[in-house]
């Protein structure tokens, strides 16, 4: 099994790298300012405190020792007002600098949150050069996330202008073949029942009424198979495994892979949208199968689970990277496709393959009434 083929070859960034047109990395301090930037907010805060205990203590006791002496007793007590209330605002003062210088990051992350908020979706959080190093993790893993959600936005864009695509295609080929196949069709049986009124051999007329009702089944046949193509009956009509069961039958006899499906009774298991959603993630799943895997074998299996139905498909192809195909620009549209549906219904979409191995694509969708 494989994705399906990009069309372009664009080089797509990792997740958190440095994106074109950001801002410049700022020159950080040497030395020893910038191993103190670099101490977390906690220690620096308890290394400026000890210093000024450390400080009020030699002081004040250089202090003491040097004017108590021959100082009267109403000064000493001013004296030690002095120290204490000095102490007590150089504390304040110091914790509040530290504070503002350390904490000056967290505010460089609230305007850029500010501006996506408000629409500016390229805007990343420069690296400050006060910050220690939880927030400078901090400040990588939010423009990570800002990075993820701009590229998971650019492939929902691909998504629907692949399904509007999709759906515009085949709009033209229903009206294309309408056109050239039941539309002829209606139009030569109009003739053929000017010429049936008009017959009085009734041999020619036998003739002709058998040619009509050929042609009418024929139109039939493909009006119903247009409504198989943007609806499966059996779907409706059997339910999931059944037209599971057709789908894997009809593609097995046309591309000669021998698809094996074994499902678990699912009646009442799932909901009407539940169902289409696994039905379509297994028929993009063996699409990948006939297009790109060059396996010779695939199982299809349907079976409840813990407040959930799984559906698996494993192949003996060749396999490929998926890591690497999830990460392109508009590679694997098909397998985002396939997790987004499971996604919209509560569920998800787990995709292992490995070279000369095979590929499985594992589908779990909450069942009905379990919540979503």
């Amino acid at each position: 099994m494989h994705p399906t083929r990009p069309e372009e070859n664009e080089p797509v960034p990792e997740l958190g790298a440095p994106r074109a047109g950001a801002d410049p990395t700022p020159r950080r301090p040497r030395g020893p300012v910038r191993a103190f930037l670099g101490v977390p907010l906690f220690y620096k805060i308890l290394l400026a405190n000890a210093l000024i205990v450390v400080l009020g203590t030699v002081g004040g006791t250089w202090v003491t020792t040097t004017y108590v002496r021959h100082t009267p007793y109403r000064s000493i007590f001013d004296l030690v007002t002095l120290l204490v209330v000095g102490g007590v605002l150089l504390t304040v003062l110091v914790n509040a600098l530290i504070l503002r210088l350390a904490l000056s990051p967290l505010q460089l992350l609230e305007d850029t949150a500010a501006r996506v908020q408000g629409g500016d979706l390229d805007a990343r959080t420069p690296l400050s050069p006060l910050a220690d190093r939880e927030l400078e993790r901090l400040t990588g893993t939010f423009n990570g996330m800002l990075d993820t959600m701009d590229l998971y936005r650019q492939r929902l864009r691909d998504v629907a202008v692949r399904a509007l695509t999709a759906a515009e295609e085949e709009r033209k080929r229903i009206a294309r073949e309408l056109h050239d196949e039941t539309a002829q069709m209606l139009a030569a049986l109009l003739i053929r029942v000017r010429i049936v009124r008009n017959s009085s051999d009734p041999e020619a007329l036998d003739t002709l009424l058998e040619e009509m009702r050929q042609e009418i089944g024929r139109s039939l046949e493909g009006i119903r198979r247009f409504a198989r193509g943007l609806r499966p009956p059996a779907l409706d009509e059997l339910g999931l495994g059944p037209a599971v069961e057709s789908h894997a039958r009809n593609l097995s006899e046309s591309v000669g892979i021998g698809i094996r499906v074994e499902a678990d009774p699912l009646e009442g298991a799932l909901t009407p949208e539940a169902e289409l959603a696994i039905y379509r993630i297994v028929q993009e799943a063996l699409s990948n199968v006939v297009r790109h895997s060059g396996a010779t074998r695939a199982t299809v299996r349907l079976a409840r689970a813990s407040g959930a139905v799984v559906a698996t498909v494993q192949d003996d192809g060749r396999g490929f990277d998926v890591a690497g195909v999830m990460a392109g620009d508009r590679q694997g549209l098909g397998l985002f496709g396939m997790q987004e549906r499971a996604a919209y219904l509560g569920g998800k979409v787990e995709i292992d393959s490995r070279a000369g191995v095979g590929t499985r694509v594992r589908a779990e969708v909450p069942a009905a009434g379990a919540g979503a």
